[in-house]
């Protein structure tokens, strides 16, 4: 059996390297399924209706003659074929909600190309697409003033104007239901659209819950959507949600340690909830002058969360920084940790005491010599040099804060996490498994406390 190949999707083309599809495309593809497709249209139709004013409405067609859609027309082309609409919708189909339309006036221009045009009875509606979030309102007003300028010049009635804002995410949404209505087969049109765009765009779509994604690298972008959905839903307050350095992190108030990451481990197929306690000089010292209990969960290789046993990982490191911002952090060797601190808080606080602080570039021989000779075995040499040689002896950096901490990880494998979502939803109320790594994290921090 041949391997599935894009290029089999009615959708796709071939391209030269670093080609994209261009937005022609995209609009192309929309037209036709609302053609093809009448139960698209219909809902699509509802959705342009569900976002006009009071009293403005696009009337449904019950002949196959009151309807029609036409991509990249002229406006003279648009008029010759239809020259008296009581109603013309202006929409923006992009990647971003805009709320306000300008009242500034556009100069008509017969030029001007349609993206995608639906004739529906006695209404056109003047679709421009784009496939990001550039502002196309002025675009598709100056097209609806021109058709109407064509109109009057033809002293035909003028057609009421109606502006509305379409987003992708939104029409994917209606595009996926009707998917599912008509039995998800993959080989029809609709459904090589779908796969067309998500191959393309997959940041477009709407969050999917990680019970209906197969979990794989692959999938990374509706994966990480998801994720973020999660911490969001995670955070006590909105505003608490971050993304930093490319990590999406949930935000903790602890003075030893101050935030949670979410990330997936595909060759596990399991969701990594890390903390990092003792990261900073200030986080390292209340970890070992604060806290109630000993260091024994660094040995612990699991915790249990609501009865269900999760795999648990402690990993000591090295912290190398500069401007508060993480540039090499080696693991420390676990058998040399072991055997010369251990759980022991008064060592740890020792070694702490002796290499956390800020090493200006004059002392970096001392450095190296303290770690690589005085605390032989500590950190793997060769890792060591290499990297603090291109982090630092190679670069214009003049200092580098040194601490050490935890990587503590608790994994949730598939079968609990697929569980979670398929009892629970997307948004706040009904996140189960966003509930459920709140329990992790208060778990994890009963350990250390």
């Amino acid at each position: 059996m041949f391997n599935n190949n894009r290029h089999l999707n009615i959708f796709e083309h071939y391209s030269q390297a670093n080609a994209l599809p261009i937005e022609n495309n995209i609009s192309r593809g929309l037209a036709i399924v609302l053609g093809e497709n009448p139960l698209v249209l219909d809902r699509f139709i509802d959705y342009i209706n569900s976002n006009c004013s009071v009293g403005t409405q696009v009337q449904k067609h019950s002949k196959a003659e009151d309807i029609d859609i036409g991509i990249q027309q002229s406006i003279t082309k648009i008029v010759d074929a239809y020259s008296s609409p009581k109603l013309i919708i202006g929409a923006t189909l992009t990647t971003e909600k805009h709320v306000e339309w300008s009242e500034d006036t556009t100069k008509p221009g017969e030029a001007l190309i349609t993206d995608i045009v639906i004739q529906c009875k006695d209404t056109l509606i003047v679709i421009e697409v784009k496939r990001n979030a550039t502002d196309a309102r002025a675009q598709v007003q100056a097209q609806v003033e021109s058709l109407v300028h064509e109109i009057e010049k033809r002293n035909e009635t003028t057609p009421t104007v109606e502006y509305i804002n379409g987003n992708w995410e939104d029409v994917i949404e209606l595009l996926q239901q009707v998917h599912n209505i008509t039995g998800k087969y993959e080989s029809s049109i609709l459904g090589h659209y779908l796969k067309h765009l998500e191959n393309r765009y997959g940041q477009w779509f709407p969050v999917a819950l990680l019970s209906d994604i197969n979990i794989s690298s692959e999938n990374q972008i509706p994966i990480e959507k998801r994720l973020l959905k999660i911490i969001q839903n995670c955070c006590q307050n909105e505003d608490d949600e971050k993304k930093y350095t490319g990590r999406y992190i949930i935000p903790l108030n602890y003075n030893f340690l101050t935030e949670a990451q979410l990330d997936m481990d595909y060759d596990k197929k399991s969701l990594m909830v890390t903390v990092w306690p003792g990261d900073t000089k200030w986080q390292g010292y209340n970890l070992y002058k604060t806290t109630k209990n000993d260091l024994s969960w660094i040995n612990k290789n699991e915790i249990i969360v609501d009865g269900i046993n999760l795999e648990f990982l402690v990993e000591p490191y090295l912290r190398l920084a500069h401007f508060q911002s993480t540039i090499f952090a080696p693991y420390i060797d676990k058998t040399y940790y072991d055997l010369h601190f251990g759980t022991d808080k008064d060592k740890c606080l020792a070694l702490w005491g002796d290499i956390t602080k800020e090493w200006k570039r004059s002392t970096w021989g001392e450095l190296k010599k303290k770690l690589l000779t005085e605390y032989k075995g500590l950190v793997d040499k060769d890792e060591f040099e290499q990297g603090f040689a291109s982090k630092f002896d190679n670069s214009n950096r003049g200092y580098v804060h040194v601490s050490f901490g935890y990587e503590v990880t608790a994994y949730i494998p598939e079968k609990t996490f697929s569980q979670l979502e398929r009892k629970g939803g997307c948004e706040k109320q009904d996140d189960r498994l966003a509930q459920f790594i709140n329990r992790v994290i208060d778990t994890i921090i009963d350990k250390i406390v």
